[in-house]
């Protein structure tokens, strides 16, 4: 067996249980997104990078739905987002400024 036919065996397996994970009735999503790490992240064809990629965003989109924390949900879509889209992102400079806002009293002091 080649280096070259391993190498396929080796991500069509992991295509194969990051699917296997996700169809399961009990999934574990971060799971599925690391075994398509390896697969998104290597010299594949095209069609299975697209299929890793599809399958990594849909895991990243129920690993949102179920946080409880905003900002870790906001990551997790965006990320889908991108991995779907093909685009990153680059972080934007809040206009706001930081730290916690100014409350002025509506009452006035005597």
């Amino acid at each position: 067996m080649t280096d070259r036919s391993r190498g396929r065996l080796r991500w069509r397996g992991l295509l194969a249980a990051a699917q296997r994970e996700y169809d399961a009735p009990a999934p574990h999503y971060d799971k599925v997104i690391e075994l398509l790490d390896e697969v998104v992240g290597a010299a594949v064809p095209r069609a299975a990078r697209r299929s890793a990629q599809a399958l990594q965003a849909l895991a990243l989109t129920q690993l949102a739905h179920s946080a409880d924390y905003g900002p870790l949900r906001a990551v997790y879509l965006t990320a889908a987002r991108e991995l779907s889209t093909g685009t990153l992102t680059a972080p934007r400079a809040s206009a706001a400024p930081s730290g916690p806002p100014a409350h002025r009293s509506a009452c006035r002091p005597r």
